[in-house]
């Protein structure tokens, strides 16, 4: 995974869902304590709340109903407990005035459709469309060269043939429902680890389909984007991390994407609180997908959120209500994870900077290297000058001194006995091995023929890696000692941030891997990047339905890539 992820994901939690609960905090009253500036009401539509009897509690919103206890639902308790509430009556009401009854919105919910319902493509400034559309080059690149035509997309793309929709699966020139496009495009996006970092583009995956259905201008879809990165930013920014707690795996891109395909099909602020709850309260995927040997879902666990996402929104176009205290309900997010630790504020930014320009302005967030955040380093100081000091067969021994959740992530024992692509290009050994024989890496890098070269399977019983908590990813130090008693100490530095002039080189050359004519990436690349004078996205769109030289979907051989 990327740098980014490695200080969101282990961030601690302050207190525990049992510690916050047994507290006597209902979510309700956390929330209120813990967010600060509470959005203006935007449910109760005219509607005086009542007055606070029996039980409630004025909130900025009207009155919510608070106990003095909590406990969670599978949690058997003595009635006696001090505290305990074993007696309930009337005085509640419900004033929301919210589609088939549904309840208030909790404060969470409140300040991400409120922002949402109310962010246009009037607000894009140029940095922002600037940082999106670095963003967009970046992102077809990686599709067409890195996931077109792996067995993940074939198989995905197999399945799409079977659900027959007016969304299009970029490639492959299939027309399927909004939610398998999302699907399929954002797994071909993600699936070779070449996407921006953090891995947030895969969200596109799910917005161009709901663009095309509706027939979006190109500024509709840029902000669409913007407000996918806005969303999944603020959720992150409250000690939560973009890729979630500890445990589990991105499971706020379906949030986001539900947001901005919300945005594209002119939901209210109704309809948009529904589509957040549907995508987040069913779908909290797990870590374990990325531990140990890889599987194919490595590649598209986070396009499965966008997928629910889109799942959401097109549930709550129908009617479909969901949960209306997805965050500060009982046994909802906060009780299964503990309180947020700072504010959820939208916009992400104290300046007028979006998320998407925080990230991606100045060329940040995107990956030189064809391989897992935690080896870009290794790729950018080290690979290069250890091709050129050392044969495979003059290795004596290389130890590697890597960041302690880099260590974790791809160095554990597995790693040195990668039996596929998913597996390879997460194992730092298998990086470090690579290096030493080609001296950089690529889309080719993991394929079956190279993981099985003997060479590879040498160097690697060869190397040794060990962490160091208090290390940073350009404080790596690699030492290689020959067997003529030779040694050689290697290290690390920053990496500077890619020019629109090195992504528009990585696309073609993705684009080239990807047998894309050089007229249609061309063809491609001025539609793409000139999306504030587009009327209609399904033009761009056309022109990368089809790309490249897919195999027949009935052939099952192994992709050329996997």
């Amino acid at each position: 995974m990327d740098e980014i992820k490695k200080e969101q994901s282990v961030s601690p939690r302050t207190l525990g869902r049992r510690d916050m609960m047994k507290m006597g905090v209902g979510a309700g009253i956390a929330m209120t304590q813990l967010l600060k500036a509470p959005a203006a009401s935007a449910q109760t539509q005219g509607q005086p709340p009542p007055p606070p009897t029996g039980g409630l509690e004025p909130a900025s919103h009207g009155y919510v109903q608070t106990w003095p206890d909590i406990r969670e639902s599978n949690e058997i308790e003595s009635a006696s407990a001090p505290g305990y509430i074993t007696k309930t009556g009337p005085g509640w009401r419900n004033t929301s005035g919210r589609a088939s009854g549904n309840g208030p919105m909790d404060e969470s919910t409140r300040r991400i459709v409120e922002f949402v319902h109310n962010y246009s493509e009037k607000d894009l400034t140029d940095s922002a469309i600037e940082a999106t559309t670095s963003a967009i080059i970046d992102t077809l690149g990686a599709m067409m060269g890195g996931g077109f035509e792996s067995e993940p997309a074939r198989i995905i793309a197999r399945m799409a043939q079977k659900r027959p929709g007016e969304c299009t699966v970029f490639g492959y020139g299939i027309s399927t429902t909004p939610e398998m496009a999302a699907f399929a495009n954002g797994s071909m996006i993600r699936w070779s680890d070449f996407n921006t970092a953090p891995h947030n583009s895969e969200m596109f995956g799910g917005i161009l389909p709901v663009a095309e259905m509706v027939h979006a201008t190109g500024p509709q879809v840029l902000a669409a984007m913007v407000i996918s990165y806005e969303v999944l930013t603020a959720i992150g920014n409250t000690g939560l991390g973009t890729y979630g707690p500890a445990g589990f795996d991105s499971p706020y891109h379906g949030t986001a994407t539900a947001m901005a395909a919300g945005k594209l099909l002119g939901f209210n602020e109704d309809q948009l609180a529904n589509a957040l709850s549907l995508a987040l309260v069913p779908h909290m995927p797990l870590y374990v997908c990325h531990i140990g040997t890889q599987s194919m879902w490595k590649g598209c666990h986070s396009s499965q959120g966008v997928h629910d996402g889109v799942w959401a929104a097109m549930l709550a176009r129908e009617g479909m209500t969901g949960p209306c205290t997805p965050f500060e309900g009982r046994d909802g997010l906060i009780a299964h994870i503990g309180p947020f630790t700072r504010d959820l504020r939208l916009p992400t930014s104290g300046t007028n900077e979006t998320a998407m320009e925080t990230i991606h302005g100045k060329g940040g967030g995107f990956k030189r290297y064809d391989s897992e955040g935690n080896t870009q380093a290794f790729w950018n100081d080290i690979a290069a000058p250890l091709h050129a000091w050392a044969k495979p067969e003059e290795i004596e021994s290389i130890d590697f001194l890597h960041t302690y959740f880099g260590w974790q992530e791809i160095s554990d024992p597995p790693k040195w006995d990668p039996l596929n692509r998913e597996t390879a290009d997460h194992s730092m050994p298998y990086n470090i091995a690579r290096g030493v024989i080609d001296g950089e890496v690529f889309v080719d890098s993991f394929t079956e023929e190279k993981r099985k070269d003997p060479r590879i399977r040498m160097l690697m019983d060869r190397i040794t890696i060990h962490p160091d908590r208090n290390l940073t990813a350009d404080q790596e130090i690699l030492t290689a000692r020959k067997k003529s008693g030779e040694e050689k100490i290697f290290k690390t530095g920053l990496i500077k941030p890619m020019t629109r002039d090195d992504l528009v080189a990585k696309y073609n050359r993705l684009a080239d891997w990807g047998n894309v004519s050089k007229e249609q990436k061309e063809r491609a690349l001025a539609q793409w990047t000139n999306l504030r004078s587009e009327k209609d996205i399904t033009g761009p769109i056309k022109t990368i339905a089809k790309f490249g030289q897919a195999k027949p979907l009935s052939d099952r051989s192994p992709s050329r890539i996997s």
